[in-house]
């Protein structure tokens, strides 16, 4: 009876892996090391760009310095209500260019889903319209620069896609960050 009530317990407690909304097929390493505290960028097959932050507080927190920041250069994100906000705090993954933002964020439930599994077009990466760079300074500012900038590519896409999102991010004096691969060979 012990054993089946410790059974029990752990399969009631127990925090399964929530399924990725973007799905990548990152390449093999020799050692890994967890990233933590993280804006993590995934690149697809594609070469669409979504950024994921874990915290719900630090993407709201991000969200409004975007605004704050870069306002002015992509209006898209002024005059978002509460609830546009609180909606966005709650999306763990983001692939959405800044003017669509307030589109997005007013849809219901089962919209958005569809939207993300068929439609979600990725963030800019162009270099005139860095909108990933500035995701990724919105971040630093939000959190006072203690996040870490993680990298994750899809193994089987063109190299090309994440040289570029490292030089958006060179052009925003960003240097130091994290590729994600998975443990083999």
């Amino acid at each position: 009876d012990v054993s089946f009530l410790r059974l029990t317990f752990f399969i009631l407690t127990a925090k399964f892996k929530p399924q990725s909304i973007v799905a990548v097929d990152v390449p093999f390493a020799r050692s890994t090391k967890a990233v933590d505290n993280a804006i993590t960028i995934t690149v697809n097959k594609e070469g669409k760009t979504f950024i994921s932050l874990k915290e719900r507080e630090v993407r709201l927190a991000t969200l409004e310095k975007f605004d704050e920041l870069f306002g002015t250069s992509f209006p898209g994100i002024q005059g978002l209500t509460p609830n546009q906000k609180e909606f966005f705090s709650l999306c763990d993954t983001w692939g959405t260019p800044v003017e669509d933002t307030k589109r997005v964020t007013s849809m219901n439930g089962t919209e958005f889903k569809n939207y993300q599994e068929k439609q979600m077009p990725g963030i800019p990466t162009d270099s005139v319209n860095n909108q990933i760079g500035a995701w990724v300074m919105a971040a630093r500012y939000a959190t006072g620069g203690d996040i870490k900038i993680a990298i994750k590519g899809d193994k089987n896409s063109n190299v090309q896609y994440v040289k570029d999102v490292i030089k958006r991010l060179t052009e925003k004096d960003i240097h130091r960050f994290v590729l994600i691969t998975s443990l083999g060979g």
